[in-house]
């Protein structure tokens, strides 16, 4: 079962997709709330807000799609045109993680970390599912794609001990991060941050579901691919991560409060390589679905 954001002309909600179909789950969850008399409903047009709130459960979907009163209102629920948005459109923080594969630090030709390296992207950089991934015309350098597994924390937290951080988790996503490779050596080389490269308009394409923390066994068993039309660059598990989650939500969290919605990155395996415009990206993750952009070159005006 996976959540996702969408918008229709007229409005914008909560979907979901499960082996019955997809849904409307804003409109489920309100009928669910009527049904059982509510005092105070509570509007769910967000996922973040769904985040926020600790419904993010594959037992949520389960307990509101199978009462009485919203089954027998299952066909008017069913979601049919529609866009994806990104599952996640307002994090406080994008956080991602540098050289967490063996094989891609020795591509690009650094050493092998011995504590996490983490760094930030821009939530304005956040785009969605099928969406245009923009070049700004005056970028004539390289610009890599990266396939990633993304998690999203569910609640707040500091100084979390290891043992403690899967309970943080509220679901995870695809993120494609997005990365200007030559700028991004320039300012290694000054030793100046990586902020930049990676955070340009659209740099990071994320979804089209967040999948509840509760339907992932093991986030350390998935396989991630990309392709660039049609053609295969990466493929890898995420079982070859050097750093696993628990301890990067560890880690992360001693510099840095973390929030409901806020977004990480758990790093990229080998195989990235430039992309240009005209070129669709494909990242696919094990039971996750395919998350879709075009790359284009924006038009000087």
């Amino acid at each position: 079962m996976k959540f996702f954001s969408f918008s229709t002309e007229e409005k914008t909600g909560i979907g979901v997709e499960t082996k019955e179909g997809i849904f409307n789950f804003t409109e489920a969850f309100d009928t669910y709330q009527h049904a059982k008399g509510a005092r105070q409903p509570v509007s769910l047009n967000f996922l973040q807000v769904l985040v926020e709130m600790g419904y993010c459960s594959a037992n949520t979907i389960k307990k509101v799609l199978s009462d009485p009163w919203v089954r027998s209102r299952e066909e008017r629920l069913r979601l049919t045109e529609f866009r994806y948005n990104p599952p996640i459109e307002r994090p406080t923080k994008i956080i991602g993680l540098g050289r967490n594969y063996r094989a891609h630090a020795k591509e690009l030709k650094h050493e092998i970390p011995k504590e996490p390296i983490f760094f930030a992207k821009s939530p304005s950089a956040i785009t969605s599912h099928e969406a245009d991934i923009v070049i700004p015309h005056w970028l004539d350098e390289r610009v890599d794609h990266e396939a990633e597994l993304a998690l999203i924390i569910g609640k707040k937290g500091k100084n979390i001990p290891e043992e403690e951080a899967m309970s943080y988790i509220a679901g995870y996503t695809i993120l494609n991060d997005v990365t200007a490779r030559a700028m991004q050596k320039e300012d290694l080389a000054h030793n100046s941050p990586w902020f930049r490269s990676k955070s340009f308009d659209t740099f990071c394409p994320v979804g089209p579901f967040l999948i509840p923390a509760d339907e992932v066994p093991d986030p350390h068993a998935l396989e991630i691919s990309l392709t660039i039309n049609g053609k295969e660059h990466q493929r890898a598990s995420t079982s070859e991560m050097i750093f696993k989650i628990p301890e990067i939500v560890s880690y992360i969290s001693k510099f840095m409060t973390l929030s409901p919605g806020d977004i990480i990155s758990t790093g990229t395996p080998q195989g990235v390589s430039p992309i240009k415009h005209g070129d669709v990206i494909e990242v696919t993750i094990t039971g996750f679905g395919t998350l879709r952009n075009r790359v284009v070159k924006e038009q000087q005006i």
